[in-house]
């Protein structure tokens, strides 16, 4: 029988563990619940694109509830929409570790699924707080509700951009890590801390949770907009100067 532990050997290398435990959230708690998900994967012929494919799915329901959702529990639906497409992130690339199926479009629907949902949960969330009269901004953008959708799409902008950038640095000069940003094994404590607080699938999911029920996703889309300028910012500097 397949356990968890097994799935952990086979597809965490030391190299990666030293890289991936650094974003504390989806490592300790995040990765350990994709190798009891993998599980029943592991007993079928789904390969590790299809489940990349699936995980599209879960992003787009995400972002319409938290769009249009007028209620807590339509926008908790939308939470779990985007943990759910968090936990087959990290299930497809279990399999095509554990059954070795690696491919060159794998990783590029991987990347794909990756940046869809780091654009989309940041724009959902400003929509849903514009749809919010209730949230703890609106004495200073009231008169300017729409604000927040567009703090939300900047927002998501600013967290893939760096991202697309330094794929297209390695790509194009030939760089392995442009600017020091994919080798996370030399973070020191700053970008330990950035990592942590702008990772989709640990804080940046955490604080959408709270917030919701809180009404406080006007202040988390615009204190997660100004948070991912600055990194976008030091990180393509980065890239740059590398």
């Amino acid at each position: 029988m397949i356990t968890p532990k097994e799935i952990e050997q086979k597809t965490m290398s030391p190299e990666k563990r030293k890289s991936a435990k650094n974003d504390y959230f989806a490592f300790y708690i995040g990765r350990p619940l994709t190798y009891v998900l993998t599980i029943p994967f592991l007993y079928t012929n789904i390969s590790p694109n299809a489940v990349s494919y699936i995980s599209f799915v879960p992003t787009i329901v995400g972002f319409v509830l938290l769009a249009m959702g007028k209620n807590e529990l339509a926008l908790f639906g939308g939470w779990f929409a985007f943990f759910l497409w968090s936990m087959l992130d990290g299930i497809d690339g279990n399999i095509a570790r554990y059954k070795k199926q690696f491919s060159k479009m794998g990783d590029t629907l991987d990347a794909a699924a990756g940046y869809f949902a780091m654009a989309l949960i940041f724009f959902g969330a400003g929509i849903a707080a514009t749809n919010d009269a209730a949230c703890l901004l609106n004495n200073w953008f009231g008169s300017y509700p729409n604000v927040y959708t567009i703090f939300g799409g900047l927002s998501g902008m600013c967290t893939i951009m760096p991202r697309l950038i330094m794929h297209k640095a390695m790509t194009s000069i030939g760089s392995k890590d442009a600017g020091g940003m994919k080798d996370r094994t030399h973070y020191g404590v700053v970008k330990i801390l950035a990592l942590n607080i702008t990772s989709v699938p640990g804080m940046v999911q955490i604080l959408l949770l709270v917030c919701i029920f809180t009404h406080m996703l006007d202040l988390y889309t615009v204190a997660y907009f100004f948070i991912n300028l600055a990194v976008m910012v030091i990180s393509m500097r980065s890239i740059f100067k590398g």
